[in-house]
């Protein structure tokens, strides 16, 4: 293996869930690998109805984890800030992502899941994950 291949991170195709009809507090895996991921931006979403969203990342056994009270068809950053989030935890905000101010996650093992912990109706929830791979 030549040793660009091997320092080089590659883009991979969006991660993404489409889940109809999610069941309360179970939670839906986004992405999960064990290659070297290091990831770009993550979305959440719920349609039709407001719901409490909660993200977790998973990174080489550390747990990282943020909810907010989400307002339906709006798309919702999850982010670990450089800046302001606590060791343990994400942030989930309608900001645009900003890369200046978010640091990008990476690890060997990395799973991203999300669900809704909330039960006001069956608002479709979605998910994407952009990320690369060594």
């Amino acid at each position: 293996m030549s040793l660009d291949k091997e320092f080089t991170f590659e883009h991979q195709p969006d991660a993404t869930l489409a889940q109809a009809n999610p069941v309360k507090d179970q939670w839906y895996t986004v992405l999960d690998t064990k290659k070297n991921a290091k990831l770009y931006s993550m979305t959440v979403l719920v349609w039709d109805t407001d719901e409490t969203l909660e993200a977790r990342v998973t990174i080489d056994g550390n747990v990282l984890v943020g909810s907010l009270a989400a307002t339906k068809n709006t798309y919702y950053y999850v982010h670990h800030k450089l800046y302001s989030a606590p060791a343990t935890g994400l942030t989930i905000d309608a900001n645009i992502f900003l890369l200046a101010h978010y640091a990008p996650l990476e690890g060997r093992e990395v799973k991203v899941e999300v669900r809704k912990t909330t039960e006001a109706g069956n608002g479709n929830l979605e998910s994407r994950v952009v990320y690369a791979k060594r």
